[in-house]
């Protein structure tokens, strides 16, 4: 379901850290969340349109399997983990239990009151570190140069998909953003499982959306969404390669 719901979610990497923040907050268990955070900046039904436009079929149609096998991986892996015993649901770095009066009972408010001040408190400590991810992503997009990367990506080399998984974290490549970028460098004859590896790593691990993850949830979480993504991009390049 969450794999499902975030296919269809028009969040980009960035965006989706309210959304995740809201649901941990709630008491929803990591797995379907960790679902959904993967797959929600990959894929949505306006991108998949895009995508088949510029890119051609078969490379819209890799992108959205990608998107299914990576968040499936890493809902079904971060459940069997939690089950383990080497993860537990307490993820967010702020916690999400209410005051008690000296009876050591809950008062009771009314729920408007209790949504309104949950709401603000939220919405602080998110958005100040949104708002530092967004200046970041401006800075990115302002002074990084984007004509270097069809010189380091355009040509067929072993390490394509490697490199342009690493290459998208600095270059913000979004899930719209990086369909110009590629059809550029697919001009210049990059292959397509290169074009893969970077368009689902630049969507999922931009410095912008890292720097927001980080902020919100614990160090071990966040390098389990660090790893789905960058792994699932490099792996999704190499056997998109081998159908080609």
């Amino acid at each position: 379901i969450a794999v499902g719901t975030g296919s269809f979610s028009p969040l980009c990497s960035c965006g989706v850290i309210p959304a995740i923040a809201a649901l941990l907050t709630a008491g929803v268990p990591l797995a379907p969340i960790m679902a959904f955070w993967i797959t929600s900046p990959l894929m949505d039904p306006e991108s998949f349109i895009i995508t088949i436009g510029l890119l051609g079929k078969d490379i819209a149609i890799a992108r959205l399997i990608t998107t299914l096998i990576m968040g499936l991986f890493a809902g079904y892996f971060t459940l069997y983990l939690t089950k383990k015993g080497y993860l537990n649901n307490q993820v967010l770095k702020i916690s999400r239990g209410g005051c008690c009066n000296k009876g050591n009972k809950e008062p009771i408010i009314p729920f408007y009151k209790k949504y309104i001040k949950e709401f603000f408190k939220l919405s602080i400590y998110v958005g100040k570190f949104l708002i530092l991810a967004f200046i970041l992503e401006a800075l990115i997009s302002l002074y990084v140069p984007m004509h270097w990367v069809p010189n380091v990506l355009g040509v067929d080399n072993p390490y394509g998909p490697l490199l342009a998984a690493l290459l998208g974290i600095p270059a913000y490549a979004s899930t719209y953003a990086s369909m110009p970028i590629v059809r550029t460098m697919l001009d210049l004859g990059m292959d397509k499982g290169t074009a893969l590896s970077f368009m689902i790593a630049g969507a999922a691990t931009s410095i912008p959306a890292m720097v927001a993850v980080f902020s919100l949830v614990k160090k071990r979480n966040f390098a389990l969404y660090i790893s789905y993504s960058l792994i699932g991009a490099i792996l999704a390049g190499y056997v998109f390669r081998l159908f080609l």
